[in-house]
């Protein structure tokens, strides 16, 4: 370019330091960088800010650092990018592992005096620090201060709290958290509500985390396979096992988890042992999902088991053999068991009626 008469600019030169650094070259970058302040040239603090990152990739936070007061020796104003980027790489190699989170501090007061406000970034850095370091008071006020300063905190302000809180097993103090945090109108995530679920399940809370996990809908945050196995637990192992197998088949396509945990309270060691209603729950999510053999072999193992079915458990299966396309069998079934009174018929006559008009809806069907 210069030998055909261009002037290369500072976003030429920008590119080809960011160049350099992608490709592992820092010490070519750096020189060249040097070799701009020979010729007069002076970086941007974009210039900087690529080295910098460049640096602490390589693990070079002294480097970093003697980078950014680099900065301020030829009257360069840096921008709270290079503060957030160390502040952060530090956070990860030295704070954590040495407890060291003073630092932090003195890097924030050294960028605040110098003329560079901090900004949420660099706030939810330091939080996460206090509280990987057990000061979640100190976390919290640093949570106030920013309010204070008319920064809005996301949600990597608020997780860390809820985290450590929980972890201490101070989950009242951690729900109040939450309801601050949807008060500023920042929306918490499964992740915090799954946080706050498995803590008081840990503590034997099930009731309370079964009423947190039914309003979550209505907050706008939809339980994940996370939050429905926590109330599982805690459901079973508080004697609630009934109530657990209808909580899963509300949720599609975990028959199969409903199986698992009958096969648990059948088990000789089991504190709850099935009844005819929780064979129930398994049949009619069986017959739901059209496996009416499962559904049969369901219902021989209860059997085995000396669990006698009763209408509930008949009509469920006669239901799910029609529907699941063998309208005969359902009918025959059905006569075989009024016969038999196992089922009334009242049950009876409403079966029939149903299948009736099934059958001619599928005859409607196949005529188009």
């Amino acid at each position: 370019m210069k030998n055909k008469g261009f002037s290369p600019d500072i976003v030429t030169y920008n590119i080809l330091i960011g160049s350099l650094c992608s490709r592992g070259m820092l010490h070519a970058a750096l020189e060249f960088k040097n070799q701009l302040l020979k010729e007069n040239f002076n970086p941007t603090v974009v210039t900087y800010t690529i080295l910098i990152e460049a640096t602490l990739l390589q693990g070079g936070i002294d480097e970093a650092i003697k980078l950014l007061d680099e900065m301020f020796e030829i009257n360069l104003q840096p921008d709270v990018f290079p503060y957030n980027s160390i502040i952060i790489c530090a956070e990860k190699v030295t704070w954590i592992n040495q407890g060291k989170w003073e630092a932090g501090f003195e890097l924030m007061s050294d960028m605040v005096a110098k003329g560079c406000e901090a900004n949420v970034v660099t706030y939810s850095v330091l939080i996460s620090s206090l509280c990987r370091d057990g000061k979640v008071e100190e976390g919290v006020g640093l949570l106030k201060d920013m309010k204070k300063k008319g920064l809005e905190p996301d949600g990597y302000c608020y997780d860390p709290l809820i985290a450590v809180l929980c972890k201490e097993g101070r989950v009242d103090l951690a729900i109040e958290v939450l309801d601050v945090m949807i008060s500023d109108g920042c929306v918490p995530d499964i992740v915090n509500y799954n946080t706050i679920l498995a803590c008081l399940c840990k503590q034997k809370r099930a009731d309370e985390a079964l009423s947190i996990f039914e309003k979550l809908g209505e907050v706008g945050c939809s339980p994940n396979a996370s939050s429905y196995n926590t109330v599982f637990s805690a459901l079973g192992s508080s004697g609630h096992k009934v109530r657990a197998l209808g909580m899963i088949l509300e949720m599609d396509g975990m028959v199969d988890e409903a199986i698992e945990l009958l096969v648990d309270m059948e088990m000789e060691s089991s504190e709850c042992k099935p009844s005819v209603v929780s064979y129930n729950i398994v049949l009619l999510g069986l017959c739901r999902v059209g496996r009416v053999s499962d559904a049969t072999e369901v219902l021989a193992a209860m059997v085995d088991k000396g669990c006698l079915p009763n209408e509930t458990t008949y009509t469920f299966l006669i239901e799910g053999i029609g529907f699941g396309g063998w309208l005969n069998d359902a009918r025959d079934l059905a006569t075989t068991l009024v016969n038999m009174d196992a089922i009334s018929e009242h049950s009876f006559e409403r079966l029939y009626k149903t299948f009736c008009k099934l059958d001619v809806y599928r005859q409607l069907n196949l005529s188009d």
